[in-house]
């Protein structure tokens, strides 16, 4: 959430709706998006829980922090979430679709195909969450 508030250009990219499982993050998310990337904004239309959770994220040192990698683990974590509350569905089609989201989260970690990986699992998130 750190980086999000301090750094918005550079991860805003990679962020959506789907990427947070926990509410308050979710909707302190919401609002820093509907304000694009404006802090004070952001903080003025948040609800109390979302505004405490933007007050501490937009203190936070950031020290050496990769944008994308965080994004990438963001990402990672949804979709193995998302993989998880279905597994045990026994339909053919959503078991190849779940194959192909396994595939690219193990690119994740590639170097060279994480950000392919993460703009495909982006697409994919929003479909099946």
């Amino acid at each position: 959430m750190a980086v999000l508030v301090q750094d918005w250009d550079s991860i805003a990219l990679w962020l959506a709706e789907p990427l947070f499982a926990d509410d308050v993050y979710r909707r302190a998310f919401v609002a820093v998006a509907d304000a694009k990337g404006v802090v004070a904004e952001a903080l003025e239309a948040a609800d109390p829980e979302a505004r405490e959770v933007l007050e501490r994220a937009s203190v936070v040192d950031l020290g050496e922090v990769d944008a994308a990698i965080e994004a990438y683990n963001l990402i990672g974590a949804a979709t193995r979430r998302e993989l998880a509350r279905r597994r045990g569905e026994a339909d053919l089609e959503r078991a190849r679709d779940d194959a192909q989201a396994k595939l690219r989260l193990e690119e994740l970690s590639e170097p060279t195909r994480a950000a392919e990986a993460a703009g495909w699992l982006l697409g994919w998130l929003p479909e099946h969450s």
